[in-house]
């Protein structure tokens, strides 16, 4: 038994390994991501974005016992500034995911860039790049 939970652990520490490396390796592309997509910004692909699903939520403040108001990260990409997060407040968030949807949102004021992004915030937006980059070529497409 101590030979099957030693043989587990070592496996257990190869695939966390395999996991860093391959968080490392996504985030250093992320960086040339976004510098060709400013490169399209600056032929006048702008006033862009796509939006993709919350990633994170954390207390406003230092602690949830003393507010409960949250923050909400959600990703997105935003022309000009690529591939990052909306910063919400949890109340807005809300009101603007439910429907009735009315006029679009100029997400631009609450952007991040990735650089700029919390870590855990990077490392979750990373699982979600390729999807938004998917999503925004698809609509690139259409526009001629």
């Amino acid at each position: 038994m101590h030979d099957s939970l030693t043989k587990h652990a070592a496996q257990l520490a190869r695939l966390a390994m395999m996991i860093r490396i391959g968080l490392e390796s996504t985030e250093a592309a992320i960086p040339g991501i976004n510098d060709q997509l400013a490169e399209l910004a600056t032929m006048g692909l702008t006033d862009f974005q796509v939006e993709g699903p919350a990633i994170y939520c954390r207390p406003a403040g230092p602690c949830s016992a003393y507010d409960d108001s949250f923050i909400v990260y959600q990703a997105a990409i935003i022309q000009p500034g690529g591939v990052g997060a909306i910063v919400w407040d949890a109340t807005d968030y809300e009101a603007h995911t439910s429907p009735p949807h009315g006029e679009p949102v100029d997400l631009k004021p609450n952007f991040l860039g990735y650089e700029r992004c919390p870590p855990i915030v990077r490392a979750l937006l990373v699982a979600h790049a390729g999807t938004l980059l998917e999503r925004f070529m698809g609509d690139v497409r259409l526009l001629g």
